[in-house]
């Protein structure tokens, strides 16, 4: 790094970097952020620092900066350095600060997504690293060459993380009332049905799942054991280009849509979830998409916006409806034994075309705290 100059301020310090905006870096912030063996623990990487251990007009006694190192005697005598390259990277103060590696591209049509092979995928960190970034850039992933199994899909998944653990159980297989005995059909565990629309051979309509969840899940695995013989194809629709669209055409509808808190229930014998948030959920920092939760589907009754704004939402609902119903946006995906799909549930919203027939579908759930830390520990993002 170039040479850099500081200069004390009231409050804190000017930090002067050539070619490069100052940096003012405020005392409190910098005294929190001491990263000394006393102050933080880096086996834990925690901090032993308390917000009351030091006061709020904490104040340098000496301070000198040599050599990319900035060392601060504090008022009490305790000791902090550091590193230059560590203070520009973080304490610009500039949204979440978070430097991207992989920008995700909105599309309409599905573009040429990773599609890796099952021994590179579970061999190699590079075929791992090509799922994820392609998941990360695009929000779908395919990896080929799986055995039909329940057994050989959960190992497929739990190379990248733990499979999520929910009231549908762990790994899943989705069927229709069609099939009325299980072992007419390759499958490690029993078949258990719940009261959902995709246990039935009608089409849907593109959806996130889980919207009825406070987490909902990070991702959707489907693997297609036993395609149907008539329809039954997968839609996928890209949300991330839907809230472009939105805000572009409708930029007023987007705007409520980011705000207003709606309702949605999954409910069935000894299960009642109930969760609600806004349809478009922001980054609180970035106020870029962080999360589309649309399920016409699981709305529960709305009665969570004051009278005077049903129907302005109601037209704001339709508007992203129509957006996200239109073929334009959509791309359809005939699953087969061996291809195994994965899905960014907080990103890409999936459907279904109606079949006949018997149609039996593989899959499970990963958080997305579990997937987006092995893409961080991979490299992929730079948190």
């Amino acid at each position: 790094m170039e040479k850099a100059e500081i200069s004390l301020l009231k409050d804190g310090f000017q930090l002067e970097i050539p070619n490069a905006e100052p940096i003012t870096i405020f005392h409190q912030w910098l005294r929190d952020h001491c990263r000394c063996a006393e102050c933080y623990n880096d086996t834990t990487n925690q901090r032993k620092l308390s917000i009351l251990d030091f006061p709020p007009d904490v104040f340098p006694r000496e301070y000198n900066l040599s050599d990319g190192v900035l060392d601060v005697i504090w008022d009490g005598g305790h000791r902090s350095k550091y590193q230059i390259s560590w203070l520009v990277k973080n304490a610009r103060f500039l949204g979440d600060n978070q430097e991207r590696k992989i920008t995700p591209v909105p599309w309409f049509k599905l573009p040429d997504v990773a599609r890796v092979e099952l021994n590179s995928y579970m061999n190699t960190d590079a075929g791992l690293s090509e799922v994820l970034s392609s998941l990360l850039r695009y929000g779908v992933a395919f990896v080929t060459g799986v055995e039909a199994t329940l057994a050989v899909t959960e190992k497929l998944i739990t190379r990248m993380a733990p499979v999520q653990k929910t009231f549908f159980g762990e790994m899943w297989e989705v069927h229709n009332e069609e099939i009325a005995d299980a072992s007419e059909v390759a499958s490690e565990t029993d078949i258990k049905p719940h009261y959902d629309t995709a246990y039935t051979s009608i089409a849907l309509g593109a959806h996130t799942d889980n919207t009825y969840w406070c987490d909902a899940a990070g991702l959707q695995v489907f693997h297609g054991l036993e395609p149907a013989r008539i329809g039954g194809e997968t839609l996928l629709v890209d949300g991330l280009n839907v809230s472009m669209q939105l805000k572009q055409r409708y930029p007023e509808s987007y705007e409520r849509l980011t705000r207003m808190p709606v309702s949605a229930t999954y409910v069935e014998e000894g299960q009642h979830h109930t969760h609600v948030d806004p349809i478009l959920k922001l980054h609180p920092v970035t106020r870029e998409l962080l999360q589309i939760r649309f399920n016409l589907y699981d709305r529960s009754v709305l009665r969570t916006l004051p009278r005077d704004q049903i129907q302005q939402h109601y037209n704001d609902l339709r508007l992203i409806a129509a957006i996200v119903a239109d073929k334009e946006g959509e791309t359809r995906v005939k699953l087969s034994p061996g291809e195994v799909i994965f899905i960014d549930n907080w990103r890409v919203m999936h459907g279904r075309t109606a079949y006949s027939g018997s149609r039996l579908l593989a899959g499970g759930y990963v958080s997305r705290t579990d997937w987006r830390s092995r893409a961080a520990v991979m490299g992929l993002l730079d948190n």
